[in-house]
């Protein structure tokens, strides 16, 4: 596609449209929603489920972290 020509002037654009058959005024704004309700319903207790005062249990498998050693 090749853009031919930029109108920026409003009179000719309306004219344009309406000759066209197409709306010359922009649709109407709606006005923003909020979330969903089902988003805001979360569990206010940020207890940990676990026992801070405990250490973290050993992996039962081994975990090399040397890249290709």
């Amino acid at each position: 596609m090749r853009i031919l020509a930029f109108i920026t002037a409003a009179e000719p654009v309306d004219t344009i449209l309406g000759h066209l058959g197409l709306p010359t005024t922009p649709p109407p704004l709606s006005p923003a929603r909020g979330p969903p309700q089902h988003d805001l319903a979360f569990d206010t207790d940020q207890t940990p489920a676990y026992d801070l005062s405990e250490p973290e249990p050993v992996p039962d498998f081994d975990f090399d972290q040397s890249a290709g050693a």
